[in-house]
């Protein structure tokens, strides 16, 4: 791949970047700190909600970071507790049905709204090493966190903030998209997949691991008191990928399990069924 940095581009004005991470034509400066390029715009993105409690004294304190990962372990436990064996069964066929996939990969792809990294861990963990990983995610804080955490290579996984409506990535940059439960955080994700076909390169794929709901449920109404619907049923996921322009559209339902009761999540609602789906397209030559 070549330099991350001939990737990026000015969120708001779609020009290059200096050396210094200075917009060419409008004068927008963005940052490089702990190893994140931080290409987030204020004008467009101060609607999106940040749900990451990750600090800058975190980032810099490695006392603070070893104490919040042992939190972290604690509360992903206790909330793998709280699922039942039928949920449990269905992520495990999903992350396996991934995992082959990830065996296909090569050139340099992209990984919307890593978080903190389950799908950066799915494709570290891989034996397939010929590809090169730009993690994205509209949060620098959680991307700093998740480097520290992972102690990853930077020779071969990069890290920019970037918010998913509008990406400071220039037109056909990578070979292949993956998301993990990405759509079912970001509002607009009509938006978000007009943006993920412009920097997909030809005949690049995107693959789309999520768990999807039924229309007319108690997880339907409150998906769309959030403004994640579109994101979170399967039928609309797909129709903005084929109004953006994808084609080749495969969606393999792997699985179907019945969500319990879980204090972590607003969305699913208990007792309602889940579609654990993994979904393919492609762009067009």
């Amino acid at each position: 791949m070549k330099k991350i940095q001939d990737l990026l581009m000015c969120p708001l004005c779609k020009c290059d970047l200096s050396e210094k991470l200075e917009c060419t034509k409008c004068g927008n400066k963005y940052s490089y700190e702990h190893g994140v390029f931080n290409v987030v715009s204020p004008k467009l993105s101060s609607n999106q909600e940040i749900l990451w409690k990750i600090t800058d004294d975190m980032i810099e304190n490695d006392i603070e970071a070893t104490k919040q990962k042992d939190n972290d372990n604690a509360s992903i436990k206790d909330y793998n507790a709280h699922k039942n064996k039928e949920t449990l069964e269905a992520q495990k066929m999903q992350r396996k049905y991934m995992d082959s996939l990830i065996e296909g990969f090569s050139g340099t792809v992209c990984d919307l709204s890593t978080g903190m990294g389950s799908m950066l861990q799915k494709m570290l963990n891989s034996n397939n090493k010929n590809f090169s990983i730009v993690c994205t995610d509209i949060d620098k804080h959680i991307l700093m966190w998740t480097r520290k955490l992972k102690q990853t290579d930077n020779h071969r996984v990069f890290y920019v903030a970037t918010d998913g409506r509008y990406m400071s990535i220039k037109d056909k940059s990578f070979d292949y998209i993956t998301s993990l439960a990405a759509f079912g955080n970001i509002p607009e994700s009509d938006k978000v997949v007009k943006e993920l076909y412009r920097i997909l390169k030809p005949n690049g794929k995107i693959i789309i691991q999520g768990n999807y709901i039924e229309k007319n449920s108690k997880s339907f109404e409150l998906a769309q008191s959030k403004g994640l619907e579109r994101g979170l049923v399967e039928e609309y996921l797909i129709n903005d990928l084929r109004n953006a322009g994808f084609e080749n559209i495969i969606s393999t339902v792997v699985a179907k399990a019945v969500w319990a009761e879980n204090p972590y999540d607003l969305i699913p609602a208990a007792g309602d069924t889940q579609r654990y789906c993994i979904i393919q397209a492609q762009r067009a030559k």
